[in-house]
């Protein structure tokens, strides 16, 4: 269920405020005219503009890991007890 509610998106430059409610950005990078962007989301990304990759444990992993990913108000809670 981890890796199956987890995307790789990418498609045309875009603001990632933008995106459906529901549609967590995790990590994201930019060139002048394209955006890619690993989400997670509870439904399907129906938006046609985006090219949808399935996503490994190791992404996943790294991308969770990574201190310039994290930004709070963007950061989805993973109900996981510490």
């Amino acid at each position: 269920m981890l890796l199956a509610s987890h995307h790789r998106l990418s498609g045309p430059r875009r603001d990632p405020g933008t995106l459906p409610a529901g549609q967590d950005v995790i990590e994201e990078s930019h060139t002048d005219k394209q955006s890619t962007l690993l989400i997670r989301t509870g439904g399907p990304v129906r938006d046609p503009a985006w090219t949808v990759k399935p996503v490994s444990l190791e992404e996943l992993v790294l991308a969770y890991m990574n201190p310039a990913n994290d930004i709070p108000s963007r950061r989805p809670h993973l109900g996981v007890a510490s």
